[in-house]
């Protein structure tokens, strides 16, 4: 990729902001295998494997790394006929997952083969959804009243919402005036 940056120079987006040494591979990383956490660790970064995914959590939200890898992933498809694009990738997925395409032997693929592309699939439409802003998680909000009647109001647009912990903070509260 480094002849599409300017000056021929690695460390530097395709707008010629500077990366560090471990952006960069972190960037090269998720072009390869679009897995935050196996990149994060494949570059370089330190620490625990637990931590792997808030530092490509991290990465991901910097604007200059998401359209970088964008820019990268555009680049790729462009220049390689040969390399299946999303549309393809989604209706492939489709395909197997609702048994429209055989194997090799003319079979129905297996149910875990089906199920392994529902999963894909859905991967891919959350993560579009998340991108494009579409199909928010419900809102929650808790109003409490701590006063003598610990009194709450539970506002919630969606599914019902479990209040069985609202009533332990209002029992515990209580006994904390009470002491």
């Amino acid at each position: 990729m480094a002849e599409d940056t300017p000056n021929n120079n690695p460390l530097v987006t395709h707008t010629g902001h500077p990366l560090t040494p471990k952006e960069e591979a972190f960037i090269e990383e998720y072009v390869i295998s679009h897995n935050g956490k196996q990149s994060v660790e494949k570059a370089g970064y330190k620490g625990k494997p637990s931590t792997f995914s808030q530092v490509a959590y991290r990465l991901l939200n910097k604007d200059y790394i998401a359209e970088e890898i964008n820019y990268r992933v555009a680049q790729i498809s462009t220049k390689n006929d040969k390399i299946a694009d999303a549309q393809e990738v989604m209706e492939y997925f489709t395909g197997v997952m609702r048994g429209e395409i055989k194997d090799q032997f003319d079979l129905d693929a297996p149910l875990s083969e089906r199920t392994r592309c529902a999963q894909e699939l859905a991967k891919r439409l959350i993560d579009l959804q998340q991108k494009t802003g579409g199909n928010e998680p419900p809102k929650l909000t808790i109003t409490v009243d701590w006063g003598e009647d610990a009194s709450a109001n539970v506002d919630f647009v969606g599914e019902s919402v479990d209040t069985s912990s609202i009533g332990d903070l209002f029992d515990t509260k209580k006994r904390e005036n009470l002491e």
